[in-house]
């Protein structure tokens, strides 16, 4: 049995696009009026976007879509620009209908044709409605942000969470993921795993062999114990990095001060039995001047 997909259905892409702040004044237009809204698109016509979020189109999920194609038909059409100078249209979303059909041998697909759209809203409306399907991993979606904002097609980070209808906090806790190490991204990908919370205690770690370590043992956890689990380490990691022995030299004075709080009674007779070592060849050492 197909597993049950998340679609956006044309009502919900209609009020994606109307809703957005910099593309309300776009409006949907007919290709084909006998056909209302949709028209029927010559496939070798449309160009993917540039702005995608989804950077790896599963092969297991596109067979699952094309079976369901081959079953029910296309349940929802593809949102599209409409013709660029180059005479192609662009996808705002629906690549992975758009891939199926290629790989069914189909020549043309059902369409719904925007009209106005430029490269700012032609990348906030494509991150925007993927943001709304919990199949597209946060890792896209992040990335996606970060080649708008290097590209400056928004201004700033800010702007960008307004625009596409999210917490600054959120933006900004996506965005962090991305300085995880490249490797591990790709890892946490193949995984899907999507915990955002998580990944940025994992960021705090020190290493990317500790971080991969870490992973393997709380992956599989819920998110309480997991956060529990990496924060006793980082607590335990900052207290084996605070210095025991501090060391202050003035003019007049040499100070030696140690912390033993963590010492066990063995251990600070050790450290006595040491100073008095100490003190006695520093005497010797004073005497011979």
């Amino acid at each position: 049995m197909a597993k049950k997909r998340n679609r956006i259905t044309f009502e919900m892409s209609k009020t994606i696009a109307e809703s957005s702040p910099l593309i309300k004044k776009s409006k949907l237009n007919s290709l084909d009026n006998k056909k209302g809204n949709i028209a029927n698109i010559e496939i070798n016509l449309l160009h993917t976007n540039p702005f995608q979020p989804r950077i790896n189109i599963n092969l297991h999920s596109l067979n699952e879509l094309i079976s369901s194609i081959e079953q029910n038909g296309l349940l929802q059409p593809i949102l599209i620009t409409e013709k660029q100078k180059n005479g192609f249209h662009i996808i705002i979303a629906g690549h992975r209908r758009y891939e199926a059909y290629k790989i069914m041998g189909k020549n043309t697909i059902d369409a719904v044709l925007m009209e106005n759209i430029g490269d700012k809203e032609l990348a906030i409306l494509s991150l925007t409605e993927n943001l709304m399907r919990e199949d597209l991993h946060p890792i896209e979606n992040a990335i996606a942000m970060k080649h708008i904002l290097e590209n400056k097609i928004v201004e700033s980070q800010n702007k960008l969470a307004e625009y596409v209808g999210l917490s600054k906090g959120y933006v900004s806790k996506l965005m962090n993921i991305l300085k995880l190490p490249s490797s591990f991204i790709q890892i946490i990908k193949n995984d899907n795993y999507k915990d955002i919370n998580i990944l940025i205690l994992l960021n705090k770690l020190n290493t990317e062999i500790e971080i991969l370590k870490i992973y393997n043992v709380i992956k599989t956890m819920v998110r309480a114990d997991a956060e529990k689990y990496i924060k006793n380490i980082l607590n335990n990691d900052i207290k084996v990095k605070t210095p025991i022995v501090n060391f202050k030299k003035s003019k007049n004075k040499i100070n030696l001060n140690i912390d033993i709080t963590n010492f066990s009674k063995e251990q600070l007779k050790m450290i006595d039995d040491k100073f008095s070592l100490f003190n006695d060849e520093l005497e010797n050492l004073l005497n011979l001047w």
